[in-house]
C-alpha cells in the first residue's frame, strides 16, 4: 500500500517488529532503490565493519556518559547498545552508551529509516544524520564553520524531569551550526522543526507524531525522513506521515545541500534527568537499545540498472494499479499506471482479457528490484471494441506468479462523453487533521484536474487539493492540505470540481 495520508479513524493498526515498511510511492518514471553503504539488517553476529565505526568521529560523547565500544553488539537480528557503568570512571565520565557511526559520508537527498526499540532508563536512543564542519563558502567570510544534523528521532524510555513524549512520540529536529570567524567564536545553532511542521507561509503547526499504539520502550517503531531537498525534508512515522518541515534559510539560501552520515547513538542529556542509576544500568532487562534495521534509499529512473549485491528481503512484493481509468473509448493502445515492490529483478505482465476469459494481449515488462512506479503501453493489433473487459497486472518471478491484480474494463463508444464529478462515501465526520483524503469519481473527455476544497461553516476557504486524471471514467484518492487542524464544530461543507489541466 502506498503512503497516504488517512483519516485517523480509518486507519489500520500497525505491527512494530515488522520487515516490512516502505518509502512514500516515488514519482511516476522512478523507483526507490536501497543504498547498501547506509543500509542494514543487522543479521549476522557482528558488527559490519565495512560499513560502520563503533565510536563518535571527533566526539567522546556528553558526560557522564562516554562512547564505549564494548556496549556494541549484533545479536538475535538487532544491533544491541548494552548501556553500563564503566568500570572505572574516565573523568566525569562514569557511563557507557554507545555510537555506531556510517563509514561513509556521502548519504544524500533520499528516503531514511529505522526500526527501534528504546531502552528504559534515562538515556536516549538515537537515530539522525551528520555532516563534518566545514569551511562555509556562502557567508560573507569565507573562514566561517558550518555544519548540518538532521534528527530523525530521539527517544527516551524512561522517566524523570522531563516531557513524557519521548517515549510517546516521535521527538525529531533540524539544526544546522554556524562558528563565525574568528575563532573561538561560538556556534550558534538555527533550527527548523522542534517537531513542527510547517505547512504554508512560515506557519509552524504540530504534527500528529504520537506512537499511538505503545510507547518507545515497549515495541520496535519505525522513524523515517524522506530528504527532499535543500530546502526541506517529510517525516513519518510507523508508515504514517507526519509533516514536511521547511529548513530555515534566512542564514544561507540552501541550508541542507551537503553530503552527511548517519549516526545510531546512546547518550545522557543534562536537562533529562535523574541519570541512571547503577541498579539500571546493571538491569539487562531495560539497559539496552535495540535497533532492527536501518535503511536508506534513493530514486533512480524506473528502467536504470543499479550494481547491488546487498538485496534483503524488505518487500512485501506486489503490484498495484493507480488511479485506474475504467471507461474508456475504442482504441488499439491504451496506458496503465501500475506500481510494484521487488527485493530482486522481477517480470511484470499486463493482460487484457475479454468477457469469456480470452487473452486479447499480453505485454511484458521487466520491474528492477525497488519500489517504483510508471506508466506501462499496451498495443493491440486491432482496436478493442465496445464491451466489457478485464485488465490483469502480474509480477512474477520465472514461471510463479507472486500477486495479481485484477480490474474491470469497460470500453464505449457511444458519442460525446459527458463530463462529471461526485464523491464516493464523502464522510459526514472526521478528526481534526492537517491533512485527509476523499475519494471522488470521475468521467473525463481528455486529462483533467480533479478538486476538493474545504470551506468553514461561516464560508471561508480553508484549502484544497489537487489530483490530475487521465480522460475515461474512475475514482481517484484526492489528499486536502490544511494550514492547521480545525476547530471542533458543525457545517463544514466539502466541495469538489472538474477543471482543465493547470
Amino acid at each position: 500500500m502506498k503512503k497516504t495520508l488517512l483519516l485517523s479513524w480509518l486507519m489500520a493498526l500497525l505491527t512494530m517488529q515488522s520487515a516490512f515498511s516502505d518509502p512514500p510511492i516515488a514519482p511516476s518514471g522512478f523507483r526507490w532503490v536501497l543504498v547498501p553503504e547506509y543500509s542494514d539488517e543487522f543479521n549476522g553476529n557482528s558488527l559490519d565493519k565495512t560499513k560502520w565505526n563503533d565510536s563518535f568521529d571527533g566526539w567522546k560523547g556528553r558526560s557522564p556518559a562516554k562512547f564505549d565500544p564494548s556496549t556494541i553488539s549484533v545479536t538475535g537480528g538487532n544491533l544491541v547498545i548494552r548501556n553500563k557503568k564503566l568500570a572505572q570512571p574516565d573523568g566525569d565520565y562514569t557511563i557507557g552508551g554507545g555510537a555506531v557511526q556510517s563509514k561513509g559520508i556521502t548519504a544524500h537527498y533520499g528516503y531514511y529509516e529505522c526500526s527501534f526499540k528504546a531502552s528504559r532508563i534515562n538515556m536516549s536512543t538515537t537515530f539522525w544524520l551528520s555532516s563534518q564542519k566545514q569551511d562555509e563558502v556562502r557567508t560573507a567570510d569565507p573562514n566561517d564553520t558550518y555544519s548540518q544534523e538532521l534528527d530523525i528521532a530521539e527517544s527516551i524510555g524512561g522517566a524523570g524531569n522531563f516531557s513524557s513524549d519521548f517515549r510517546t512520540k516521535m521527538k525529531f529536529n533540524t539544526h544546522y551550526r554556524l562558528r563565525k570567524d574568528p575563532w573561538p567564536t561560538p556556534e550558534t545553532f538555527y533550527s527548523r522543526g522542534n517537531n513542527q511542521v510547517e505547512i504554508r507561509d512560515g506557519d509552524l503547526q504540530g504534527g500528529d507524531a504520537s506512537l499511538r499504539t505503545s510507547e518507545s520502550w515497549e515495541d520496535f517503531h519505525t522513524y523515517a525522513c524522506h530528504w527532499r531537498s535543500a530546502q526541506e525534508a517529510v517525516f513519518f512515522v510507523n508508515d504514517r506521515f507526519i509533516g514536511v518541515v521547511k529548513f530555515r534559510t534566512d542564514i544561507v539560501p540552501d541550508p541542507f545541500k551537503d553530503p552527511m552520515r548517519i549516526n545510531l547513538v546512546t547518550e545522557t542529556y543534562n536537562w533529562a534527568k535523574p541519570y541512571p542509576t547503577d541498579a539500571q544500568l546493571a538491569n539487562n532487562n531495560i539497559n539496552a537499545s535495540y535497533y532492527n534495521w536501518v535503511r536508506a534509499y534513493k530514486l533512480v529512473p524506473i528502467n536504470e540498472t543499479v550494481s547491488n549485491n546487498y538485496t534483503p528481503t524488505i518487500y512485501e512484493e506486489e503490484v498495484s494499479f493507480e488511479d485506474f481509468v475504467a471507461t474508456r473509448t475504442s482504441s488499439n493502445s491504451y496506458v496503465f499506471d501500475l506500481s510494484f515492490k521487488a527485493n530482486t529483478d522481477k517480470d511484470l505482465y499486463i493482460l487484457i482479457k475479454d468477457a469469456n476469459g480470452n487473452v486479447v494481449k499480453e505485454t511484458q515488462y521487466t520491474a528492477l528490484a525497488g519500489y517504483g512506479l510508471s506508466s506501462y503501453n499496451v498495443t493491440l493489433t486491432n482496436a478493442l471494441q465496445n464491451g466489457n473487459y478485464t485488465v490483469v497486472a502480474e509480477l512474477r518471478a520465472g514461471n510463479t506468479v507472486i500477486d495479481t491484480q485484477i480490474q474491470n474494463l469497460t470500453i464505449n463508444d457511444n458519442g460525446e462523453v459527458t463530463e462529471s464529478i461526485s464523491f464516493v462515501n464523502a464522510p459526514s465526520e472526521m478528526q481534526p487533521s492537517t491533512s485527509f483524503d476523499v475519494e471522488v469519481a470521475y468521467t473525463a473527455s481528455v486529462s483533467r484536474d480533479v478538486v476538493v476544497l474545504l470551506n468553514s461553516p461561516d464560508g471561508t476557504w480553508l484549502g484544497n487539493g489537487k489530483k490530475t486524471v487521465q480522460a475515461g471514467t474512475g475514482t481517484t484518492m484526492v489528499t486536502v492540505n490544511l494550514a492547521q487542524a480545525p476547530p471542533v464544530a458543525e457545517g463544514y461543507k466539502l466541495a469538489t470540481a472538474i477543471r482543465t489541466v493547470g
